[in-house]
């Protein structure tokens, strides 16, 4: 399974100068005809429409000005312009976001011929809304599943038995789409073993750099730790010793290329922002551990028993 990293086109540092990463993904709005240039990047480019932000922050942007982004850009992979229901929207919103979600696409299909314009389709609590929109991509290549992060990594408002739900729709979009699918934003290590189970292609991840910058390095199988001394108002858990040479033997025996003995490995997380970036990234790229948490186990065990099934079939 192919692991998008997401960056911010101005930033530092930049992985894919120390070692191979296969496909970056950068805000449409944040980035122009200058993004290659800035990251240094030669790979496969993707580019986000940016709509949950916009969604966010309130702002909006015109399909015609977002192809037009996307052309200055020049990446290999455009996300359609999305409209994300909330869980708690009534059916009838919520088929209102996707025919939104869906028009976006054929018109961003149409105005960028010869480039890959990925749709999206959301994960929603019901499962039959959720097939209907994903039948209508039935010519599409591939297909982004959207929505899920609420639903898998964050659960705070999302319905009852959240991370199964978008499993198990998750399984569904594998059962019936031929083409390729990724999961958006669910570049976890905690999640990716279940995903890949599942069949899904890819998919990506920001917390790499994000984690590093609270002073949090990422485990192989999930779990973040602090390993500075800095105050900290939330996730306040404190790396062990047996945690920081568990990571450290999985990025010796995975070849990450900046490695010194365990004492100056120890040192450089501790002071350095960006070499956490660094490991969190090597971490987010290859690991497919199952997850240590048991929440993620179980949901990890859920996607193999579903791949069973499917292969049963």
């Amino acid at each position: 399974m192919k692991i998008v990293l997401g960056t911010p086109v101005r930033t530092k540092p930049r992985p894919w100068l120390y070692f191979p990463v296969e496909a970056v993904i950068v805000n449409a709005l944040d980035a122009d005809g200058r993004a290659r240039e800035l990251l240094g990047f030669e790979g496969e480019l993707w580019a986000d429409s940016g709509g949950y932000q916009i969604l966010k922050r309130g702002i909006s942007i015109s399909l015609d000005a977002l192809a037009k982004r996307y052309g200055e850009i020049g990446c290999d992979v455009c996300l359609s312009l999305d409209v994300p229901p909330s869980p708690s929207d009534p059916p009838d919103v919520a088929d209102k976001k996707a025919e939104a979600t869906y028009r976006n696409w054929l018109r961003l299909r149409s105005e960028l011929r010869g480039l890959r314009v990925v749709p999206v389709v959301h994960v929603y609590p019901d499962e039959e809304l959720f097939l209907k929109w994903l039948r209508r991509y039935e010519d599409a290549e591939e297909l982004a599943i959207g929505g899920a992060v609420p639903y898998v990594l964050i659960t705070r408002g999302a319905p009852k038995g959240s991370r199964s739900i978008a499993l198990k729709l998750i399984a569904l979009a594998r059962r019936e789409f031929g083409g390729r699918i990724h999961a958006l934003g669910l570049g976890s290590p905690s999640v990716s073993a279940a995903l890949e189970a599942l069949g899904v292609d890819s998919t990506d991840s920001a917390t790499w750099r994000l984690k590093a910058a609270y002073g949090k390095v990422l485990l192989p199988g999930g779990g973040e730790r602090h390993v500075t001394d800095r105050e900290v108002a939330f996730g306040r858990r404190k790396a062990k010793d047996e945690e920081l040479v568990e990571l450290y033997e999985f990025l010796r025996s995975t070849g990450f290329p900046s490695l010194d003995g365990l004492p100056g490995f120890l040192k450089r997380l501790k002071a350095s922002f960006e070499y956490r970036a660094l490991v969190n990234a090597w971490v987010v790229v290859k690991s497919r551990a199952p997850p240590r948490s048991q929440a993620f186990r179980k949901l990890y065990e859920e996607a193999v028993n579903l791949l069973r099934a499917r292969q049963a079939l």
